[in-house]
């Protein structure tokens, strides 16, 4: 029973508080922490690509479109070899990953905004401009927060697919709770069902949470939207 404990807890925290942090902590911290950064970055992509500034639409759109074209398996090497060939400077693991997801996150979640922005009828940008509003204000006291309430079911829809998505960090040596149960399975192998189950089992719970998170949210919208 201790035995099963201490495997346990490997795929929960890994080695922590006597080694680095590992494990399901891992995918969770770093499905937050890109969640974030990317969702800042994503609004910053889709005001360009809505900008008024034909130049701007362009980058912007040729940036997002060409990301969105990539896996992310690729976006991970490509920060993980790429930038220390051309800096001369080896980045953390983490540091490696943490970048490489963000820009990922950014460029799905600015769809996202998009879709919302999509959503909100050209009426209100007129009102908001007859009303003497300028563009940014119209954008931060109207267009958002519209956005954020209608599309926060996909929000959160994509921070489960994000989460999932994080476990490719292993190919480069992050110690997550998909390595931790490749290693275990590999040095104790009549412990592989076991691993993999326990592993399978951390991923669905968490995913499943969120599930029914989303989904709340979703009907709860719709409830609104009934009354």
């Amino acid at each position: 029973m201790t035995d099963i404990l201490k495997i346990i807890k490997m795929f929960l925290i890994g080695p922590f508080p006597q080694g680095e942090l590992g494990g399901l902590a891992i995918n969770i911290i770093l499905a937050l922490l890109t969640m974030v950064s990317g969702f800042v970055l994503g609004l910053l992509l889709v005001l360009g690509r809505i900008s008024k500034k034909a130049v701007i639409r362009k980058i912007t759109t040729f940036i997002v479109e060409m990301i969105r074209a990539l896996p992310l398996l690729l976006i991970v090497f490509w920060f993980y070899f790429l930038i220390p060939l051309f800096s001369g400077k080896t980045l953390p693991l983490f540091l490696s990953a943490y970048l490489s997801v963000t820009l990922y996150s950014a460029v799905n979640q600015s769809e996202i905004f998009r879709a919302g922005f999509m959503n909100i009828s050209k009426g209100q940008w007129q009102v908001a401009s007859c009303m003497g509003m300028s563009y940014s204000q119209c954008i931060i006291h109207i267009i958002l927060p519209q956005t954020l309430r209608m599309m926060l079911p996909s929000f959160v829809g994509f921070l489960l697919s994000l989460f999932k998505d994080t476990s490719v960090i292993s190919i480069i040596g992050l110690i997550d709770l998909t390595q931790t149960g490749i290693m275990l399975s590999q040095r104790e192998p009549n412990k592989l069902v076991f691993s993999y189950i326990v592993m399978g089992g951390l991923y669905f719970v968490f995913c499943f949470a969120l599930s029914r998170v989303a989904k709340k949210i979703e009907l709860k919208q719709q409830g609104c939207g009934a009354k």
